[in-house]
């Protein structure tokens, strides 16, 4: 029952910073590309793999790790958001743009995990 209560209240933080966000940024834009979708999904990858990185995840506590990775980065990052918004790219006919998205999102994404994991393991290295 703890375990749920920590990956409960994660959620419950991680899914109002990523609503915030979204419309801080959705706010003053005019492009087509959902970009905010974009910033959160490449944000949550670099910092899942910060936590995840040998050297930070060592010093965390099991409960800590549910609370942030499964919680918090589980209910702020999303796929589904970015599945459906390419949908609807493809459905308005916005071929080039859903391509853009999906390949930006893909690669950003692993470019932010593979920066996430490595200043992990600098940062844990200097704890």
């Amino acid at each position: 029952m703890k375990n749920i209560l920590y990956v409960g209240i994660g959620g419950i933080f991680g899914a109002i910073l990523r609503y915030e966000m979204s419309r801080h940024i959705k706010e003053n834009r005019e492009i087509i590309i959902p970009i905010e979708t974009f910033i959160i999904n490449v944000l949550g990858a670099f910092l899942l793999n910060f936590l995840s990185s040998p050297k930070i995840n060592v010093n965390l506590s099991y409960d800590v790790k549910l609370f942030l990775t499964t919680g918090f980065l589980g209910a702020f990052t999303t796929y589904s958001t970015f599945s459906h918004e390419t949908v609807y790219l493809i459905k308005d006919k916005k071929y080039f743009h859903a391509f853009i998205y999906m390949s930006l999102t893909i690669i950003f994404g692993l470019i932010g995990g593979i920066l996430g994991y490595y200043v992990g393991f600098y940062i844990g290295n200097l704890i």
